[in-house]
Formats: C-alpha cells, sequence, structure tokens
C-alpha cells in the first residue's frame, strides 16, 4: 500500500544561539529588505490594525506598516458579495498591492504617497508604467479590478474608473479576450497526448497520474494535484443536481472538491471506460484520504515538481506550444464535438450545429463554470471575433447565470 502523503515543513530557520544578534545577519539586499517588512509585520500582530492606523500620520514613512494593516482588517473579504475569498486571491492581492505602492513611491513623483489617501493621478501614474512595458491586457483588467477593491476599503468607492479611461477607448487593452481564437489542445499543436504522458510517467509516475487526469475528465493542474480518489465516485441520486441534469445519461459521476476555483466542487460524468480505469489504477496506488501525489511531499513541493518536470518534458509555450491547462481545452474541444458531432468553433466549424446550445451549456457544466458562456473560452464563438456565444436557454431547471 502506498505510504499516505506525510505533510510536513522544510528549511526551518535554524536556531541561533542567544548571543547571536539576528538583525546582524546580512543575507544580501534583497533579503534584508524581505526581513525589514517581515520584522514590521511581526512587531504589528497581536494589535488591532485599527490601533495600528490610529498611531501612524498620514505621510508616515512606515508606508508598508499602514499598508498591512489595511489588507488585515480587509483582504478576507470578497469585493462584491458577502462572503470570504480564497487564500490565493488573499495572497495575490497583497502581493500587488505592496508591489503597486512600491512602484508609485520609488519610480513616479509620488514619493511620499500614503495607501489611505489613494488618488486618481497615483493610478493613472503607475497604468502609464504598466503600458511602457507591455503588460498583458488581462493582467491589466486584474490588477485595476484590486485597486477597485482596495479603494473601497479605504472608503473611495467608484475612484477607480473603467479600463478605457486609463488607456484609451481605441486602445487594443480596452476588452481583454474572452474567446478562444486558437486551439489550445495537444492534438492541435502534433503533440501524441498518450504516448508524450507515457514518456513523463516513466520518469515521474505521480506527475504522469496528474496529466492523465487533466487529459481524461478536463481537470485543471491543481485540481489534478489535489485529487482524492477514494470516496469520489458516486452515484448520480447523489451527485450535484445541475451537474447531473446536464447529463440525463450518466449513472455516476466522479466529484472533484480540492483546489477547485474557487472552492466550488463538482461532480464530472463517468463517460468512458479509459475514465473509469484510471480511477481504478488511482485508487490502488494512492493510500485512502490522501491526494494523488510523491507521498512525504507537501502540496507547493508537489507544484514544484510538476511544473519542473513539464519543463523537462518540453510541456511549455516556448519547446512544444503546449500547457498543462491545454488537456482541459483538448477535453471542453473533444467532448463538445462528441455531442454535436461536428468540430467546435475553434478548430473550424463554421455552421452552427442544431445543438450547439446544448453542447455548450454540457461542456460549461462539466467544466465547474458558473458562467454558461464560459464554453466559449475553450470551443470559441460561431459570432464576430470577440462575441461570446452562450446558450439560447439552458436546460429546464438550470440555474440562473452566476459571475465567478
Amino acid at each position: 500500500m502506498a505510504r499516505p502523503n506525510a505533510v510536513f515543513q522544510v528549511g526551518h530557520r535554524p536556531r541561533l544561539a542567544p548571543w547571536v544578534n539576528h538583525l546582524e545577519i546580512d543575507m544580501g539586499s534583497k533579503t534584508r529588505q524581505r526581513g525589514r517588512h517581515e520584522l514590521r509585520k511581526q512587531a504589528g500582530e497581536g494589535r488591532d490594525p485599527a490601533a495600528v492606523l490610529a498611531s501612524l500620520p498620514i505621510g508616515t514613512s512606515d508606508w508598508k506598516r499602514v499598508l498591512d494593516a489595511i489588507v488585515k482588517q480587509h483582504n478576507s473579504q470578497h469585493a462584491k458579495l458577502y462572503k470570504v475569498v480564497s487564500f490565493k486571491t488573499m495572497r495575490d492581492r497583497e502581493y500587488f498591492y505592496f508591489s503597486f505602492f512600491n512602484e508609485l513611491r520609488t519610480h513616479t513623483t509620488f514619493r511620499e504617497a500614503d495607501p489611505r489617501v489613494l488618488k486618481q493621478r497615483h493610478v493613472q501614474a503607475v497604468v502609464a508604467r504598466w503600458l511602457q512595458r507591455d503588460m498583458a491586457t488581462a493582467s491589466i483588467h486584474n490588477y485595476l479590478s484590486f485597486l477597485r477593491t482596495f479603494a473601497g476599503w479605504i472608503g473611495r468607492p467608484g475612484l477607480v474608473r473603467e479600463v478605457a479611461f486609463y488607456v484609451g477607448p481605441d486602445s487594443p487593452h480596452v476588452h481583454r479576450k474572452q474567446v478562444a481564437v486558437e486551439d489550445r489542445s495537444w492534438t492541435a499543436h502534433g503533440v501524441d497526448i498518450e504516448a508524450k504522458i507515457a514518456e513523463v510517467a516513466a520518469f515521474d509516475p505521480w506527475v504522469g497520474l496528474q496529466l492523465e487526469i487533466c487529459y481524461r475528465f478536463g481537470a485543471r493542474p491543481k485540481e489534478a494535484r489535489h485529487f482524492r480518489p477514494h470516496g469520489a465516485l458516486i452515484p448520480r441520486e447523489l451527485a450535484f443536481e445541475r451537474d447531473a441534469a446536464a447529463y440525463p445519461e450518466c449513472e455516476e459521476f466522479v466529484r472533484f472538491a480540492q483546489g477547485t476555483k474557487g472552492g466550488r466542487p463538482r461532480d464530472e460524468p463517468l463517460q468512458t471506460e479509459e475514465q473509469r480505469e484510471l480511477l481504478t489504477r488511482l485508487q490502488s496506488v494512492v493510500a485512502k484520504g490522501w491526494y494523488v501525489g510523491e507521498p512525504g511531499r507537501t502540496a507547493a513541493q508537489n507544484q514544484d515538481r510538476f511544473y519542473n518536470v513539464l519543463r523537462r518534458f518540453g510541456i511549455t509555450r516556448n519547446a512544444l506550444g503546449v500547457t498543462a491547462h491545454g488537456l482541459r481545452h483538448q477535453s471542453a474541444n473533444d467532448g463538445y464535438e462528441a455531442d454535436t458531432g461536428a468540430p467546435s468553433p475553434v478548430r473550424g466549424q463554421h455552421e452552427r450545429p442544431e445543438n450547439d446550445a446544448d453542447a455548450r451549456y454540457r461542456t460549461a457544466i462539466r467544466l465547474g463554470h458558473s458562467r454558461l458562456r464560459s464554453s466559449t473560452f475553450y470551443v470559441g464563438t460561431m459570432g464576430k471575433a470577440g462575441q461570446a456565444d452562450a446558450p439560447a436557454c439552458a436546460p429546464e431547471g438550470a440555474p440562473v447565470e452566476q459571475s465567478s
């Protein structure tokens, strides 16, 4: 039997002799700067963030401590809904806010900007720098969204305008692409999927299994690494109603509950013998209650190993032109074609099949998207470039479309 995945910490800080002052240790400027920030955070730990903010006057040079207190107060909150956000979102927000204000104070004329008094000209100055270094459109949209959230935290909702206000109405950055214009499937790039996965599995069986989960179930790489195969197979009557309704022909489903986007679990239909065989194989090598990964490694270590192995075998955009996420595109497009009997628009289909709407609905549900038009991210659109198709009407009993 496989040994359970032990969770342990690595890289513990060595214990110093009592006469050694850890502040004297110098491991380079970046480490020293990061250490100073950590010391500030430690100094503020245990104190009410509101008290920290009250103790620091506007314009203080200790802006990192100010920002840290603001983040501590609000970062767990969703921007619009009454719920908490994922740890990933909290981490991404915090990293961005510190990077934003560091760039603002270091590389613009606003050297004394205080996070509590964010102004329109501050945002404009940093966005101008983003454009100078040709930042990706999606990143600009995401970062401005983070800033809108932050502005709400400091009592200035509405401060951060729409993207066009900062980049110009005719800029290509105004609209990010939400429709697939290129088939990102592995087969579209001439990659033999099963042969490549077998090649990877011969080097690292665990990474091979993770890729196979991505391929057979259209799972995200993180979902594959966190997948717990024991107890994942469930009968139709226990499956989520929305997932079961989209696949009335299926009697068994496979639950993905860990590592999913937004923490939303989903039940994928068990449709092929290849899926069943993979699930059986996973249950034979993974200890009960544990995830698909090298025993003894943490989730972070398994993630690092996963991408290191992928780079070794050329599974990158720069090498073979494909990524692990491309297997999700493969599954989406193959599923659409199986449902309609015709290739997806991104694979060259120009005439809309009669059951196009149903196929898109089933694709979105199977991949775990709460927005039904999300299928266009994978299979493309029959309309104008950049115009997303959505099911004309979802099957009876389907939920109203929600934002992700």
